[in-house]
C-alpha cells in the first residue's frame, strides 16, 4: 500500500511539473479562443480555435518592467532555454521596457462573434465559461525594433494563405511581418464573454469584459443562466 501511495504521489508530482512546464512555455496567439485550465499552483490555456476574421486592429503600449512582469519574462526565457538579454534592477530608476499588444475594437469583435458565420462557435463555447478570447499579449523585441512598433501608422493582425496569424507593423509603404513564434511572448490577457439573448431568445454575446470585471446587468458569464422562454418569440 505504501509503495502504491508513493507511486501515486510521484505520478501526480510528475504530472504537475509537466503541466507547469507547458503553462510556462505555451502562450496563445492574439485574437484566438482559449480554454483556461490549471490547478492550485499553475494556470495554463489551450488554444482551441480562431474566429473567422481577416484583419484586426491592434494597439501597442510600451510599459516598464516591474518585479512581477520581469519575473514572468525571466522565468519564460529560462524555461525556454533562451538567452535573457534584458537586465533588471528594482533599485535603479531606469527600468527596461516591454510591449503590450491589445485588440482595439471589442465592440466590433462582439458583433463579429454574433454573426451567422459563428453560430456553431457560440453554441460550442456557451457550454463552458472556461472559454475566453485572447485580447492582449506581453512581448519583448530588440531595442532597435521598438521605434517601429511605437511610431507605426498601423498595427494589424492578418492571416496568411495557410490561415496562420501574422502581426503586421505598417509604416508608410513599409510593412514588417512577424509570426508570434518569432516574438518573445511572456504573458497574455483575455476577456470573458457576457451572455444574453436576442429577440428570438437565441444566445448572443452582449459584452467582452476583462478578467475581474462584472457583466452588465441582465447578462451572465454562465450562458446557462440566461433566461428565455423558447416557446414563443419576442416582438
Amino acid at each position: 500500500m505504501l509503495i502504491g501511495i508513493g507511486v501515486l504521489l510521484f505520478w501526480n508530482c510528475s504530472t504537475y511539473k509537466a503541466q507547469k512546464q507547458e503553462a510556462l512555455l505555451n502562450f496563445p496567439e492574439l485574437g484566438t479562443l482559449i480554454k483556461t485550465k490549471g490547478g492550485i499552483w499553475y494556470n495554463a490555456a489551450e488554444q482551441v480555435g480562431i474566429p473567422k476574421w481577416s484583419v484586426l486592429k491592434v494597439d501597442v503600449k510600451q510599459l516598464p518592467f516591474n518585479r512581477s512582469s520581469y519575473f514572468s519574462y525571466a522565468q519564460y526565457m529560462q524555461q525556454a532555454g533562451k538567452i535573457n538579454s534584458i537586465s533588471y534592477n528594482d533599485s535603479l530608476p531606469y527600468k527596461p521596457k516591454y510591449l503590450r499588444l491589445e485588440l482595439l475594437d471589442r465592440l466590433g469583435f462582439t458583433n463579429l462573434l454574433n454573426n451567422e458565420a459563428h453560430d456553431k462557435l457560440r453554441a460550442y463555447i456557451s457550454n463552458d465559461d472556461g472559454y475566453k478570447l485572447v485580447t492582449g499579449l506581453n512581448i519583448t523585441v530588440p531595442e532597435t525594433e521598438m521605434p517601429g512598433f511605437l511610431h507605426a501608422e498601423a498595427i494589424q493582425l492578418q492571416k496568411d494563405e495557410y490561415g496562420n496569424i501574422i502581426l503586421v507593423v505598417i509604416n508608410g509603404e513599409f510593412e514588417k511581418r512577424y509570426f508570434f513564434s518569432e516574438l518573445h511572448v511572456f504573458g497574455y490577457q483575455y476577456t470573458n464573454f457576457c451572455w444574453g439573448e436576442d429577440q428570438y431568445h437565441n444566445l448572443i454575446i452582449e459584452n467582452l469584459i476583462s478578467d475581474g470585471e462584472k457583466c452588465p446587468k441582465g447578462t451572465h458569464l454562465n450562458a446557462s443562466k440566461v433566461n428565455g422562454d423558447k416557446a414563443y418569440l419576442k416582438f
